[in-house]
């Protein structure tokens, strides 16, 4: 089995994480939803939220052991609860909204991934969702050495225990993963559920998506480009035009280039003919 390794994170980041992550990540997840759905009743979803901290408070009480509260609250995640992947043609966004998630018991691997990590974080664990090949995992430490790494769709877990200097020992063979914490987290949540809107029409809901977004980055050219895009499809086309302009001006390699600037000359000629 190949060794985690961690990018990039300073030694101290652990305590301030836990903190940070169980307090607000997954609450902003969850009513970032009122955001693009304002008729959204979310009481459900938290009063079924409220449940599970409650049972698995109850497990910390019962099991003192932390590898054996991790099996049961796993076991208690997966066959008790029935959370999985849905196999259902169900749309990507809803599978990404919480509300879905937490009452149906089945959603994406990111959502599946927050919510566990702030179960995890309830039962005192240090717990942290991660990336590692592109693939959403949680990482649950149990020392400085030794963890799990949990595949949120099923469950599985996979135990490792890190030498001394792996990093300078056995570097070819370690596999690098990339701990989120609470803002890059939100991020990643409200990037994928903009783009799971546009992959089907909902164009109106994604430029909530994007706003959000840019109210956590500023002026992101890239989230500029997505917003002209939005805009374009809504009938903004002079906003749409600036956005896509201003992704130009601050990205003028990047190699979409020209598309961005065939939609620019395609919004121009509309506008004089409609003139």
């Amino acid at each position: 089995m190949t060794t985690p390794w961690f990018e990039d994170h300073n030694e101290s980041y652990q305590d301030e994480a836990f903190d940070a992550f169980s307090s607000n990540v997954l609450y902003r997840c969850i009513d970032a939803e009122l955001t693009w759905d304002t008729q959204v009743d979310l009481t459900a979803c938290y009063e079924t939220l409220n449940e599970f901290e409650d049972t698995v408070s109850a497990l910390c009480t019962e099991f003192k052991e932390p590898h054996e509260r991790l099996d049961k609250l796993l076991d208690t995640f997966y066959q008790q609860w029935l959370f999985s992947a849905s196999s259902l043609k169900v749309p990507e966004y809803t599978l990404n909204s919480f509300s879905y998630t937490i009452t149906m018991r089945s959603g994406t691997q990111t959502t599946l991934a927050i919510l566990l990590c702030h179960l995890l974080q309830h039962a005192e664990f240090d717990a942290t969702v991660t990336l590692s090949q592109g693939e959403v995992h949680i990482h649950v430490a149990i020392s400085e050495e030794e963890g799990y790494l949990i595949e949120p769709s099923t469950g599985q877990q996979s135990w490792y225990i890190t030498p001394e200097n792996a990093c300078e020992e056995n570097g070819d063979e370690q596999e690098p993963l990339e701990l989120i914490f609470e803002e890059e987290l939100y991020k990643l949540y409200l990037a994928q559920q903009k783009w799971s809107f546009i992959s089907e029409s909902k164009f109106g809901h994604a430029l909530h998506c994007v706003d959000m977004l840019m109210e956590l980055l500023g002026d992101d050219p890239y989230e500029r480009r997505d917003r002209g895009y939005l805009l374009n499809q809504l009938d903004c086309p002079k906003m749409a035009r600036d956005d896509l302009q201003y992704f130009i001006n601050e990205c003028p390699d990047d190699p979409a280039i020209e598309i961005i600037q065939h939609q620019i000359a395609e919004i121009e000629d509309n506008n004089n003919t409609h003139h």
